[in-house]
């Protein structure tokens, strides 16, 4: 198996227990963010690395400062860490297409139950984030 494959299935096995955790507890331990941190950083690409990280981290850092809590510190932490595997590109890719299946999900409960149920109910993003990751992984590759 080449680097990539084992690099890439690391990832994508992080990324589903961080997934698992959120769905369970609501938490992503700082632990996998960093392991996500450190295979990305196997990669040996630090300046993708380092602008992965800010470009993908920062718009989550915002959110979390800035929205009453909806948005987390381990959602921040995951982004910013899959932003210095993925490259910033890529990481941003990530971003687009885990919000965009969170946004669906949203309307789903919106038609089921309504606005109101809707803008009640907190969902776990790590999921949709994974989901994100996994695509624009093999996407970029």
């Amino acid at each position: 198996m080449s680097t990539v494959g084992i690099e890439g299935g690391l990832f994508i096995l992080l990324l589903l227990f961080a997934s698992a955790f959120d769905l369970k507890t609501r938490q992503i331990p700082d632990s996998l963010s960093l392991a996500i941190a450190i295979v990305g950083l196997l990669q040996g690409s630090l300046l993708p690395a380092l602008s992965g990280l800010l470009v993908t981290g920062l718009p989550y850092l915002l959110a979390a400062m800035f929205s009453g809590g909806k948005i987390g510190g381990g959602d921040m932490k995951l982004m910013a860490a899959c932003g210095v595997f993925l490259g910033p590109l890529y990481g941003t890719l990530q971003s687009i297409i885990g919000l965009m299946l969170v946004l669906l999900f949203a309307i789903g409960i919106c038609f089921r139950h309504g606005l109101h149920a809707a803008k009640q109910t907190a969902l776990p993003l790590a999921p949709f984030l994974a989901i994100g990751g996994i695509a624009a992984f093999f996407i970029s590759h």
